[in-house]
């Protein structure tokens, strides 16, 4: 009897969450939707229900193609092969399939392009937004906003991990830091600058006013209505600060462009590349390697502001302050 295609997937997510090969709900939850996709294109070749045995070299080319067709970027591509191989290869170890028919398959190429990176008169734009009440949200909440952008592009934190953040994970003092947890459940520590670090404090009384649960493994970052801010919802709140400072979204996710306005600021100031690779909890240093050459592309645009780094330690009222 055939084996569904959707039983498959379910099972290697199940797996990949099982004990000792723990993968976040986030990551589960992109595999769906990816599996989803191939669902749909691998459909599209075989007829419905897919099956197990219909996965083939020829049918997953021809499925690629109709995702080429219908104006998936390379990038997205290459996002969903990488996940079908990674079910195909569960199938063949648990001799389900009798071979990876993906083994063959070259990953979609990619055009080069630079990581996006704020220059500095746009880190402190977006500040002065955060820290001003959007008319529009009910309630506003500037100094939850400006935790964000601060943890985002003073710490490198994805938009995930900043979610996933708990109180304890914070540990201000002298020498104030964030306990990370990245991707595969790696933890990493990142230091903040004091100034940063006042910021969080700042908001931290507003936090201890709206938070349903003020224990330890409580999430840092709360709603008004003190729910956990979820990715999506950082990415939203992101996304308007953007909006109301009249800075145009860079492409992808709204929150990752400060994350890479971090890594170009730690290239400026010349942090070695293997410490900005511990930094943002690259798996590659070849990864953080892109940012030297946006760092480059970075400097030709900036002005003689202060720098990101500077700008978002500054409390209001110093961002545009003359340096003597």
């Amino acid at each position: 009897m055939s084996e569904l295609f959707v039983d498959a997937a379910r099972d290697w997510i199940a797996e990949r969450r099982a004990v000792g090969r723990t993968i976040s709900a986030e990551t589960a939850k992109a595999y769906r939707a990816d599996l989803a996709s191939w669902q749909r294109y691998l459909g599209a070749q075989t007829g419905t229900p897919v099956t197990v045995q219909d996965l083939s070299g020829p049918v997953i080319k021809a499925a690629l193609a109709e995702m080429n067709n219908a104006g998936l970027a390379p990038a997205t591509r290459r996002r969903l092969l990488t996940t079908l191989r990674g079910l195909c290869r569960y199938l063949v170890l648990e001799s389900r399939l009798p071979g990876d028919p993906t083994a063959a398959i070259q990953a979609p190429r990619a055009p080069g392009r630079l990581p996006v990176a704020f220059t500095d008169g746009q880190i402190s734009d977006l500040l002065e937004t955060a820290r001003a009440e959007d008319p529009q949200a009910r309630p506003a909440a500037p100094l939850l906003d400006v935790a964000i952008v601060v943890i985002l592009a003073a710490g490198g934190l994805r938009a995930s991990e900043a979610a996933d953040l708990r109180l304890l994970d914070y540990r201000p003092g002298e020498e104030p830091s964030l306990r990370v947890i990245g991707k595969g459940r790696k933890a990493r520590t990142v230091p903040l600058d004091q100034g940063v670090a006042e910021q969080i404090d700042t908001y931290l009384p507003w936090r201890a006013m709206h938070a349903v649960d003020e224990g330890d493994s409580s999430p840092l970052l709360v709603r008004p209505d003190g729910r956990a801010l979820t990715r999506d919802t950082i990415s939203y709140r992101v996304n308007r600060l953007y909006a109301r400072a009249g800075i145009v979204k860079p492409e992808g996710e709204a929150a990752h462009a400060l994350r890479h306005t971090y890594a170009v600021s730690m290239v400026d100031v010349g942090v070695p590349v293997s410490e900005i690779q511990q930094l943002l909890g690259h798996e590659s240093i070849g990864t953080t390697g892109i940012y030297l050459k946006a760092s480059a592309s970075h400097l030709r645009a900036a002005s003689s502001a202060p720098s990101a780094a500077r700008l978002l330690a500054s409390k209001p009222g110093q961002q545009h302050a003359t340096e003597v």
